[in-house]
């Protein structure tokens, strides 16, 4: 059996403090021990003498079922009611794991009324896990804030402006593209259709590791070796308001740096190589743009003149209104916007109107 230290407890009813444990009754109030009790050891520990300890049992103390007094283990009626012991079921262990019990159902059942309420708040704790807590919501509704500013800035970047304008001014551009076959040597690891082949050579495509050798290599290692063992003592708790030493011995283990030969493999880098074809190809090819353009509302394809061997490709078209509007109460502002063909064509120089400016300045009418 390892030395004994007689443990403290406190009364909870006058406040009384640091009362030995072999007291069972408060020396202010005179209230007994009972479920209330925790035993606790004293910051200075000191070691009950060994004819003292003999005489201490090692079993916990029991309660008594009638008053909740806390009797010792040899005790076979209570010190404060004179029921006996046999009538009394609980020691101190499980009474404390019953309170606490009791006290975990309490604070699970405090939990969901606080989920369950709609009108939580939170509150100011000292504890680390409540400052991390409120420090990552701090986080978390900044990080969200930023998202809705993000957001709002770029709904209003992509949201049309409205301007109400005055029609100045209209021109227009209108092109075709002229194309003709136009001849290309190319190579490829294919040949296209309608390629016309030169010739082909076997070439590098491409690299494959393949292993050479191994090369022997010092490698520096660590590792945990054991170094010595140290004394440690902890307590146990007997339930009595004493607690017993346990001495263990706990082995210490100190960081060891050694080398170490290992097989490391050495890669080549070995050519893969495939038919390569080079060959010609025709292909339609935009070769001069016919163009037309004006400062009206009649615009007209161009005619281009085409050589032998050419052909029309792709048409494009643009149309462009000038406005003013009114930036200040005493100044205008003249811009320039790219309108679709039907809603250009409707518009009259000198009229007012509210036209929809997209990004990239393209406008259409604000139909209301």
């Amino acid at each position: 059996m390892g030395k004994l230290v007689e443990g403290l407890w406190d009364c909870p009813y006058c406040d009384t403090t640091s009362i030995k444990a072999s007291q069972k009754t408060c020396p202010n109030c005179g209230h007994p021990q009972d479920e209330n009790t925790v035993f606790r050891m004293p910051d200075t520990i000191s070691y009950v003498s060994d004819e003292d300890a003999a005489k201490i049992s090692q079993n916990p103390d029991w309660q008594c079922s009638f008053c909740g007094s806390l009797n010792k283990d040899i005790d076979n009626s209570c010190n404060n009611c004179g029921a006996s012991k046999e009538e009394s079921e609980k020691n101190y262990f499980e009474m404390r794991r019953e309170r606490d019990e009791k006290s975990n159902k309490k604070q699970n059942m405090a939990v969901k009324a606080i989920n369950k309420s709609s009108d939580n708040c939170i509150s100011k704790s000292k504890g680390d896990n409540v400052i991390l807590e409120s420090l990552l919501t701090s986080i978390a509704i900044i990080a969200i804030t930023a998202s809705i500013i993000l957001g709002i800035w770029v709904i209003s970047c992509l949201t049309p402006t409205v301007k109400n304008v005055t029609i100045d001014d209209f021109d227009w551009e209108r092109t075709i593209n002229i194309e003709e076959i136009v001849t290309y040597n190319e190579s490829g690891w294919t040949l296209p259709s309608g390629a016309r082949q030169q010739y082909t050579r076997r070439e590098t495509k491409t690299y494959k590791q393949v292993l050479d050798h191994y090369k022997t290599v010092q490698e520096t290692k660590t590792r945990q070796v054991l170094d010595h063992y140290e004394t440690k003592n902890s307590y146990k708790n007997l339930g009595n308001g004493y607690f017993e030493q346990k001495t263990d011995r706990v082995p210490v283990y100190k960081t060891e740096t050694y080398t170490e030969n290992v097989q490391k493999p050495v890669y080549r880098q070995e050519p893969v190589y495939a038919t390569k074809y080079y060959y010609e190809i025709d292909r339609w090819t935009v070769v001069d743009t016919a163009k037309s353009s004006g400062n009206d509302q009649n615009p007209s394809w161009p005619e281009p003149k085409l050589k032998d061997g050419q052909r029309t490709g792709d048409k494009n078209e643009h149309y462009f209104v000038t406005a003013t509007y009114q930036k200040k109460k005493d100044k205008t502002e003249t811009e320039k916007y790219e309108m679709a063909f039907s809603e250009w064509n409707e518009l009259k120089k000198g009229e007012e109107i509210e036209l929809k400016i997209n990004m990239g300045g393209f406008a259409e009418i604000n139909k209301k």
